[in-house]
């Protein structure tokens, strides 16, 4: 193997394991002060709703870039954990929005404090080199969206 395939195998492994601790940062066994185990797509899409109050499913579903059907479900399961509401309006009561409880707003809360705590963290690791660092991180994030574009195109090719 050559010394550049090495690098890149060895980039995609700390890749790997930032996922990893990523996903375990927003494991289930995280309740952001609601009292109910939240999964990584539910507390954010508490915090979707919790920036759009009033938002409908399809503007939702469209924001957080999922389908309507997984928006839904996610919705929905949130709804039975009484964090967030469905409200019928117009005159046909047919548009539904969504907002949240104040269980809902307690969560939304707590995870906006998680992100202020890590936004301190990582502004305290990187100190003067803040800005130029959140620019290579930001351009660097949305190199790897792409690829990641190029190789979801690619696997629906073959």
């Amino acid at each position: 193997m050559n010394k550049e395939r090495a690098a890149f195998d060895q980039l995609m492994s700390l890749l790997d394991q930032v996922m990893n601790r990523m996903g375990t940062a927003h494991s289930p066994a995280n309740d952001f002060g609601t009292g109910v185990p939240l999964y990584r797509a539910e507390i954010h899409t508490i915090q979707s709703i919790g920036q759009n109050p009033g938002i409908n499913m399809t503007e939702l579903a469209r924001l957080m870039n999922v389908t309507k059907g997984a928006i839904s479900q996610t919705v929905n399961k949130l709804e039975r954990k009484e964090l967030v509401r469905k409200t019928r309006i117009g005159t046909d009561n047919r548009e539904v929005v969504l907002l949240l409880t104040d269980l809902g707003w307690n969560g939304y809360h707590n995870h906006e404090k998680y992100h202020a705590q890590t936004y301190n963290i990582v502004r305290q690791y990187f100190g003067d080199k803040f800005k130029s660092k959140l620019k290579t991180h930001t351009t660097v994030m949305n190199e790897l969206n792409e690829i990641m574009d190029l190789m979801e195109k690619q696997s629906k090719n073959a």
